[in-house]
């Protein structure tokens, strides 16, 4: 029957390194004699986790009959072990590899690293991976001829202390009691976590809480200083329930909260060009001066076409305090529909100066100059509050300060209560009016597109 042997199998029976038999196998010889060897995707190492694996039925026949003769020793030695059970003979097969080779051997070794922290499915069907500590463990109670269904403990996982060591032994309290005051004790500590207390603090807490407990359930010794000793709480019970902190940060900075969730990838690939916009406005981080001396900074509105990344871009710039209105998204707006078309969808915030998406269908079916195209109905996606993230145009905002706005004379950075100073007490010196700047911003949005279209290394997967 033929078998295929992996590299450092075929290593371990010619007695050869792993590399000498890699090459080998590479050229599909051995000593002179052709080998049949076949290319499989490995679960690691190789290129691109392409493996070489040769068939036995190839070999010389001097390797063939070795390698009878150790399979028949592994068979033999499972046989000689009583009470096989389903996982007995899940890893007898799959230390094989290993057991076939003497004990303390190097090819030994070298199979049981080859299987080390891959993953498999055990004889459950659970995903798992074995360190090789613990391979070798297995694998040593194979040559004592112990059965693998008795390893470890036999109370292994189940908890075998309440709260302490020290607090069990002292309370005299039955194991109904304890387990309900370690309950009490636990959900005290997520609700103080829920509250916003710090892991220092809520240790403390707890072990008053405890401490009071403990005495309310009759327990009451001579000397207070004992029960103070007892109830020190382990610091694992406080940091296994941590993640309670996350409801005292959605109720509190809900901002932060959507921030730390988990995100997904979405691709590009195959879409059309202005299948997708997304708008978004930006303050852009330089100072400028106003006619009456008074320093500011512009307003960047910015409509990004997902699929092709490119950036359509209008800037405002206040005289007096103010804020972008409708009117200002909306000149631009139509200035791009002009240039590029109807996007089929436009993805925007819940600012107010994007009320007006709310009506734009309705606007669409009217005239609208400079737009000979036919008409058709737009897609209005509104953003969810707190994020911003999910919207790619936020990360082309940030990449556009941090790689060129941050090089014009002026920067303040993104923190308007920490700006940057060009020495102690003194800010930066302004870049100068707004007529000044918007040749630079341009250009800079004209240099990010070079640079996107030369090399193409802007990322198709966007989070």
């Amino acid at each position: 029957m033929s078998e295929w042997l992996p590299t450092v199998e075929f290593a371990a029976l010619v007695g050869i390194g792993r590399q000498v038999a890699h090459r080998a196998l590479r050229r599909r010889r051995w000593r002179k004699n052709p080998l049949e060897v076949r290319k499989v995707n490995g679960r690691r190492g190789g290129n691109a986790g392409e493996q070489y694996q040769v068939n036995s039925t190839s070999l010389p026949l001097e390797y063939r009959h070795r390698l009878k003769v150790s399979q028949t020793l592994v068979e033999n030695h499972s046989k000689s072990i009583t009470g096989r059970t389903a996982e007995h003979t899940w890893w007898l097969d799959y230390l094989r590899p290993a057991l076939q080779y003497p004990v303390k051997s190097t090819a030994r070794s070298d199979a049981l690293v080859e299987l080390a922290d891959n993953p498999t499915r055990n004889w459950k069907g659970t995903a798992v991976s074995y360190s090789l500590r613990t391979l070798q463990r297995h694998a040593a109670r194979f040559d004592e001829g112990m059965k693998v269904g008795r390893h470890g403990r036999s109370d292994r996982g189940k908890k075998r202390v309440v709260i302490s060591r020290r607090w069990d032994k002292l309370v005299p309290f039955d194991a109904p009691t304890k387990a309900k005051i370690a309950e009490d004790l636990k959900q005290e500590i997520r609700g103080l976590l829920k509250g916003g207390m710090s892991w220092g603090h809520t240790l403390q807490e707890a072990e008053k809480f405890l401490i009071d407990a403990t005495r309310a359930w009759g327990f009451r010794p001579g000397d207070p200083s004992v029960l103070e000793r007892a109830c020190s709480i382990p610091t694992d019970l406080v940091s296994a329930e941590l993640h309670f902190r996350n409801v005292h940060r959605f109720k509190r900075d809900h901002k932060a909260y959507e921030d730390r969730r988990p995100r997904i990838r979405r691709t590009v690939a195959c879409m059309q060009p202005m299948e997708l916009v997304v708008g978004d406005v930006h303050p852009v981080d330089i100072h400028l001066t106003r006619p009456d001396g008074t320093v500011a900074t512009a307003r960047l509105i910015g409509f990004l076409d997902w699929a092709t990344q490119r950036l359509w871009i209008g800037l405002i710039f206040f005289e007096k305090r103010g804020g972008v209105q409708n009117r200002d998204v909306i000149e631009v707006f139509a200035a791009m529909i002009e240039a590029w078309g109807m996007p089929q969808s436009l993805y925007v915030d819940n600012g107010k100066e994007f009320g007006f998406a709310a009506f734009l269908d309705d606007a669409m079916q009217l005239t609208v100059p400079g737009f000979h195209g036919p008409s058709r109905s737009t897609h209005v996606i509104n953003a969810l509050p707190y994020n911003a993230s999910a919207k790619p145009i936020e990360r082309l905002f940030g990449d556009l300060e941090t790689r060129y706005f941050s090089t014009a004379r002026g920067h303040i950075g993104g923190n308007r209560m920490s700006k940057k100073q060009e020495a102690i007490g003194r800010t930066v010196a302004p870049f100068g009016a707004f007529e000044d700047v918007v040749p630079a911003i341009e250009g800079f949005v004209r240099t990010y597109r070079a640079v996107f279209d030369h090399s193409g290394s802007y990322p198709h997967e966007l989070k």
